[in-house]
């Protein structure tokens, strides 16, 4: 009876055994790899902390702003930089940033120094200051050249709100002249007008105004050409020059009254019109034109005649381009 009882629990203890000493299910031998798994991938979905830490250092030696200025613009800068992603310390930094103020007048002039370059950048005023802060550190760590790339709406100095405008100088003129057209035969006559351009250096805006050719036949006036009203641009060759040579184009709306053999030919709508001229005395508040104009309607004249005989009416039509050689006086403002 005892050797059963002996020989039972010796299979008993055997089974426990083996059953202790047996691998493990599939499942349970893999969750070391799929933790190890998980881990790197929590770990790369972390974000990573800055591994470098900076400090910010006033050039006392350079700098012109008061001493409790500078430790205000010092804490300004290091909150610029924590703004753009880097650690900042007071102590035990792995990098300095240092910077420094030139005052100008009411202007301050920044210069940073730091590990990835220099920068220098100027404000109207003091206040300006955290702003360009901003905009430095952000250009700096980003490596672009262009401190503007780093403007937001939150960080704009007064100069960058201020929208920048180019004067022109405005100068009234009149210019006198003859003109003609070679529609119906060649016809002839005085030519004048008035208009108003504003020049910058190499182009200029020109709105004129009541632009007439008086055709002349012996002793009297018997036809026009007039353009209204007209806009156009100039072209200036050298556009730093007192004189200079320049070409233009523009648009007008026009009529003609041209007299032919039997009637007149007539008509009105928009042209075309080239220039080429030379403008003197541009350094100056007046200023002295020569030049060519051809105007080119796009549309042609008519005449409607009636034969005397037959009472049939016949219609002509016909192409009256306009050339024009004018002298011109301008006077006006110049710009700063």
């Amino acid at each position: 009876m005892k050797n059963r009882e002996r020989s039972t629990y010796s299979s008993e203890l055997s089974s426990a055994l083996s059953s202790e000493l047996s691998p493990a299910p599939p499942l349970l031998r893999r969750w070391p790899v799929a933790a190890a798994g998980l881990a790197l991938v929590l770990a790369w979905m972390t974000p990573a902390t800055a591994s470098a830490s900076a400090c910010v250092e006033i050039d006392a030696e350079r700098d012109g702003l008061a001493d409790d200025e500078r430790q205000s613009a010092r804490t300004l800068f290091e909150e610029a930089l924590g703004e753009a992603g880097l650690g900042v310390v007071r102590e035990g930094c792995n990098e300095t940033w240092t910077l420094y103020h030139v005052p100008l007048g009411r202007s301050i002039t920044v210069v940073v120094q730091s590990p990835s370059g220099t920068r220098r950048e100027r404000v109207q005023s003091i206040d300006d200051l955290p702003a360009l802060y901003h905009q430095l550190t952000h250009a700096i760590l980003s490596g672009s050249e262009n401190t503007n790339d780093a403007v937001d709406r939150r960080h704009v100095t007064s100069s960058q709100n201020q929208q920048k405008r180019v004067a022109a100088d405005a100068i009234w003129y009149t210019k006198l002249g003859y003109g003609s057209t070679p529609a119906g035969g060649f016809h002839g006559g005085p030519a004048f007008g008035f208009g108003r351009r504003w020049e910058l250096d190499r182009i200029g805006i020109n709105l004129s105004f009541l632009n007439f050719i008086l055709y002349q036949d012996a002793d009297e006036f018997d036809g026009t050409s007039v353009g209204w009203i007209e806009l156009g641009a100039d072209y200036f060759v050298d556009p730093y020059a007192s004189s200079t040579a320049y070409f233009g184009a523009g648009l007008s709306i026009g009529t003609h009254s041209i007299p032919s053999d039997r009637d007149r030919y007539e008509n009105a709508g928009l042209q075309g019109k080239v220039s080429v001229g030379y403008e003197l005395f541009r350094a100056s508040n007046i200023r002295l034109l020569l030049h060519a104009d051809a105007t080119l309607p796009m549309f042609r004249l008519s005449s409607t005649s009636t034969d005397p005989v037959t009472l049939i009416e016949t219609e002509q039509h016909v192409y009256a381009p306009t050339f024009q050689l004018c002298l011109g006086l301008g006077w006006g403002t110049l710009s700063n």
